[in-house]
């Protein structure tokens, strides 16, 4: 294991992170030998969410396939959402939707057909699928660019407790183009110039821009969670291998992250599905594989991070790393300092070097 992370959310308070960041350092400092396990900060991104269900009810209210609801951006309903009315929070959602596109709801299980838009605050919609409506739920919108700032409130108040615990790097939530980085690193500050910015790349928008999100970022993350939301599934696994082939030509880390072990939440063992996608971020040129909610939430949080190691051990043993360098080289224009990188590389291998100790300034 290289890294943790913790989710900024609201359910959690800045106390808890910070016991839980102060135990993984103090467990790390334990370790012999003493290994180096860098902390992340997961922010929550600009996000749409519903409002809370009428009378505060604890109970999923059940929807119909077929039958009408009125999705609703007037806070009138904020608090009164029910299988007639659906309040979302996002005030420009009338002038960013037409006609047949959809509102998925709850990661994905509620969808919803747009048919008409009443006016600035109200749609007329279909529920394509029978499903229950819970309160606060996350909302998305495939095909759609929105507009929301890149930093809320919230990700400002995130970034401050992070630069303050001196966390390593920041994975920025929905970040659709390079000025969301921008924002970031403004929020950073002189005093969190030094964490490392890793952009994750959720939605169609941040699919357009890769590349100036790339050149703008410290690293990327492939977030394939709501990626599968906001773009067909059949193109998540081509969004991932083109992003991930970017990242490597550019020198960029770059992370493959969400469900690679999902499967393993309740059971010992990965699904054999499981146990080639693992291999297959790897083999396509991934920096780094990440686990969610199989160690958040999950059952067998260790012998999910064994299994991960075990399968990424098999896949770069038969990794073709001249294969990969010439790949990077027939990509297009390449840096001088890339050139010498590649150069080091070729000559450690064909003398069978242990190490490459790399000289630098400033370590990075």
């Amino acid at each position: 294991m290289k890294f943790l992370s913790w989710t900024c959310q609201q359910i959690f308070a800045f106390q808890y992170h910070k016991k839980s960041i102060e135990k993984v350092r103090e467990s790390v400092n334990k370790m012999q030998p003493k290994a180096i396990i860098a902390i992340a900060l997961d922010t929550k991104g600009p996000e749409i969410r519903t409002g809370m269900l009428e009378g505060g009810s604890n109970k999923d209210i059940p929807l119909k396939k077929g039958e009408t609801i009125r999705v609703t951006t007037n806070d009138e309903f904020k608090d009164k959402c029910s299988d007639k009315v659906l309040y979302l929070d996002y005030k420009n959602l009338a002038k960013v939707l037409q006609p047949e596109k959809l509102i998925y709801i709850g990661d994905g299980l509620i969808c919803l057909r747009v048919d008409k838009i009443d006016d600035d605050s109200n749609l007329t919609c279909t529920i394509m699928n029978e499903a229950g409506l819970g309160s606060k739920k996350s909302c998305n919108l495939p095909g759609t660019d929105i507009d929301l700032p890149a930093v809320s409130k919230k990700d400002e108040e995130d970034l401050k407790f992070g630069v303050a615990e001196g966390v390593d790097m920041i994975f920025a939530s929905f970040i659709r183009n390079a000025a969301g980085v921008s924002e970031i690193r403004k929020c950073l500050g002189e005093e969190g110039k030094h964490i490392l910015i890793i952009s994750k790349i959720e939605n169609m928008q941040g699919i357009k821009n890769i590349d100036e999100i790339i050149e703008a970022s410290d690293g990327v993350m492939v977030a394939r969670g709501d990626m599968g939301q906001e773009i067909p599934l059949y193109e998540v696994v081509v969004a991932q291998k083109m992003i991930i082939a970017k990242c490597n030509q550019a020198g960029k880390p770059v992370i493959c992250a969400t469900q690679m072990l999902e499967s393993m939440v309740k059971c010992p063992r990965p699904t054999r599905a499981e146990a080639s996608d693992v291999p297959n971020a790897v083999l396509d040129g991934a920096d780094c594989v990440m686990l969610s909610g199989e160690t958040a939430k999950g059952d067998y949080p260790v012998e999910c991070v064994s299994t991960m190691n075990n399968l990424c051990r098999s896949a770069e043993n038969i990794f073709n790393y001249d294969q990969h360098a010439q790949e990077i080289k027939n990509m297009g224009k390449s840096s001088q300092q890339a050139f010498l990188a590649m150069a080091a590389a070729q000559t450690a291998t064909i003398c069978g070097a242990s190490a490459v100790v790399v000289v630098s300034e400033d370590g990075r």
